[in-house]
C-alpha cells in the first residue's frame, strides 16, 4: 500500500511540472520559429497613427528578417491573428532563410489581417483565411519606444512569435 501512495504522488507531481510549461516567448528583437531563435536588430518609425517595424539579421549564413505595418496605432492594443480587423490593421511578413536554414525551419510568411484576412505561407497562398490557428499580437506606443510582440502557431503546426522593440524618434 505505501508503495502504491509512493507512486500515486510522484505520477501527480510530475503531471503537476508538466502543466506548468508555458509557451516560449522571443526576448527583444527575437524571432522564435519551430523552436529555432533568430536574434537581430530592430529599426522603426511612426507617423500618423502608422507604425511601420523591421527586425533584421544577416549572420551565421542565415537572413532573416521581420516587417510590420501597423495602421491607427494607439497606446497598447491586442490582435487576435486569427480574425479580420478593418480598423486597426496588422500586416507581417516574417522570412528565415540560408544555407544555415534547414527544411522545417524554412519560413517565408506574409500576413494580412485587414482588410480581410489573407496569408502566404512557404508558396501557399489563401484568400479569406488566417495563416494562424491561434495566437495574438500586442502593439504597445509609449513616450520612448514601440513594441510588437506575437505568439501563435501557424496553420502548418509550428509555433511563431517575435518581439520588436524600437525607440521612438
Amino acid at each position: 500500500m505505501m508503495m502504491f501512495v509512493a507512486a500515486a504522488t510522484m505520477f501527480f507531481a510530475a503531471c503537476s511540472k508538466k502543466d506548468d510549461v508555458k509557451p516560449t516567448t522571443a526576448g527583444d528583437n527575437q524571432m522564435i520559429y519551430n523552436g529555432k531563435t533568430y536574434q537581430g536588430v530592430a529599426q522603426g518609425s511612426i507617423q500618423d497613427g502608422y507604425g511601420d517595424l523591421s527586425c533584421f539579421s544577416e549572420t551565421d549564413n542565415l537572413f532573416f528578417v521581420i516587417e510590420c505595418h501597423i495602421e491607427n496605432l494607439t497606446s497598447s492594443y491586442t490582435y487576435d491573428l486569427t480574425k479580420a480587423d478593418p480598423d486597426h490593421g496588422l500586416h507581417i511578413h516574417a522570412i528565415a532563410e540560408g544555407p544555415s536554414v534547414q527544411g522545417d525551419d524554412f519560413l517565408d510568411l506574409r500576413y494580412q489581417n485587414s482588410p480581410s484576412l489573407w496569408y502566404f505561407l512557404n508558396g501557399e497562398n489563401v484568400s479569406n483565411a488566417s495563416a494562424f490557428t491561434s495566437g495574438t499580437a500586442v502593439a504597445t506606443l509609449n513616450a520612448d519606444k514601440i513594441i510588437l510582440e506575437l505568439n501563435g502557431t501557424l496553420v502548418n503546426g509550428k509555433p511563431l512569435s517575435f518581439r520588436i522593440v524600437v525607440p521612438r524618434d
